[in-house]
Formats: C-alpha cells, structure tokens, sequence
C-alpha cells in the first residue's frame, strides 16, 4: 500500500496544460501537473525503496547507461528512454526493450530517472502501451542517493 502523500495523477493531452491539487497537497506543498491521459502514482524515495523491498515492485531506470553505471538503485533494469547529447533524442528501441525485459503489462513498476523528467516521459509511453502499475520516482535518482538509500555501482 502507498502512503498518504502518494497520488494518482490522470495527464491529458499537452495542448491544455493544465495545473491542479487537491486540498491536503496543497497543505503538503504537493502538486499535481497534468499534460496528457495517463494514470500513475508518484512516490518520494523512501516510499519507493519500500515497494521494491515489500511490495515486489521492479525499478526501471531510464537515464543513460553512462549515468546508470556511475550508480543505481539495486536490482534496477537500465532501458534509455533518450540519448542525451546535444538535446534530447529518444530511444526508438524503448519499449520493445521494456517489453523484452518486463512482457506482463501489469506488472508493479517503480520508474527513474536523474531528477524526474525523462522518468515522466518514460510513463508517458509505457501507458500508451498498455502497462497499469506505474510509480514515478519523485525526485530521482539524485534525491534517492541523496537520502542515502542503497546504491550499487
């Protein structure tokens, strides 16, 4: 089970950006940001850490093997959403590598990234493509090493 400052977000389409919370976020500094239909849970590190540990959620990383081998979560899966050099370009190969490594659509999946973006751009496709149990890393990467949760190199 997540914890209360866990939230189900619903994106619609980036053409009507738009910008709402709920009361209690609010109150929490929380907010929920809403570009396009898809539903996920975002989760703060140690949340996350707790659904891999007891909950049997997979954690995907999605930045660059460059940054995954300088330090990742434990048992990640690294799969590039995009290459970076000058600008972003995506991955084409991105989900026939998520769907080779992680084939049932149901399953329980912590998504990374550095700070938050690409994890975001990441979920974005993986629902497109019919995955259901999608939890965005609040923070990243950086915030997760950053509160000293385990990393391995």
């Amino acid at each position: 089970m997540l914890a209360r400052s866990t939230f189900s977000r619903h994106i619609i389409p980036k053409a009507c950006p738009t910008l709402y919370a709920t009361p209690r976020a609010v109150q929490a500094g929380r907010s929920i940001h809403v570009t396009r239909a898809v539903q996920y849970k975002d989760a703060m590190p140690a949340e996350a850490h707790l659904l891999l540990q007891d909950e049997g959620y997979k954690y995907l990383d999605v930045r660059t093997a460059e940054e995954y081998a300088a330090g990742h979560t434990p048992s990640a899966t690294n799969v590039p959403v995009v290459f970076l050099g000058i600008g972003m370009s995506p991955n084409p190969a991105f989900l026939s590598e998520v769907q080779r490594v992680f084939p049932k659509k149901d399953e329980s999946l912590v998504v990374g990234c550095k700070s938050g973006r690409r994890s975001l751009m990441a979920i974005e496709q993986l629902s497109q493509a019919g995955y259901s149990n999608l939890v965005n890393l609040v923070g990243g990467f950086d915030l997760w090493a950053a509160q000293g949760l385990p990393v391995e190199k």
